[in-house]
């Protein structure tokens, strides 16, 4: 009985360890989303109003979820800015029934200056490409044979009718909500932050 009662202790203390490492990654702005990418249900979520890059660069890739390894589409994008963020993640507990959600919420528009972003899913109901270009070409790189950019990096062959050229921003997608298994941000600014911790019992 006093073991069990140390292992549960010891377990809360542990998600309070992991909690307080995403509040420190989360301020750093470097990866930080990358405390959810075991959460339960494979990764974690983050939804927005709005987000809008300079630049948008998606390519296929795999990635690793709480199953193993799993296929991705991988957005890199620059200039990001992003109006009603929040990113939430739940795990389950051990030995208790039941589970922990974590959310970060900004009240303001969240910027960062350049992000790498491994999604498995994405909704959005409005998207925008400023100079949209979508590539399949033959290349020893997987990640190579398909590309889609957007923005001032785009680099489309010569057209004869169609003048395509990037712009800023160049992407805008309205109402957003996508599951991801990595998120990365080179800098990154979260005004109005807010952290909410929340026990689900089961059932």
């Amino acid at each position: 009985m006093y073991r069990r009662k140390r292992l549960a202790v010891g377990t809360c203390a542990s998600f309070l360890v992991v909690a307080i490492v995403g509040l420190v990654v989360l301020s750093s702005g470097t990866a930080y989303a990358t405390a959810m990418a075991t959460a339960e249900g494979g990764g974690f979520t983050v939804t927005a109003d709005e987000i809008r890059s300079d630049e948008f660069l998606l390519y296929p890739s795999v990635g690793e979820n709480t199953e193993g390894t799993t296929p991705v589409a991988v957005v890199e994008q620059r200039g990001v800015e992003i109006d009603g963020m929040v990113l939430s993640g739940e795990k389950s507990i051990p030995m208790i029934d039941g589970s922990m959600e974590i959310s970060f919420a900004a009240d303001e528009t969240v910027k960062a200056d350049e992000q790498y972003i491994k999604l498995t899913d994405l909704q959005a109901e409005e998207a925008t490409f400023n100079g949209q270009v979508v590539n399949a070409q033959a290349s020893d790189n997987p990640e190579k044979q398909f590309q889609q950019t957007a923005g001032e990096n785009a680099d489309p062959e010569d057209g004869y009718l169609t003048d395509i050229s990037g712009g800023s921003p160049g992407m805008v997608q309205k109402d957003v909500e996508m599951d991801a298994v990595y998120l990365a941000s080179n800098e990154i600014t979260l005004p109005g932050l807010n952290v909410d911790v929340e026990f689900h019992p089961d059932g």
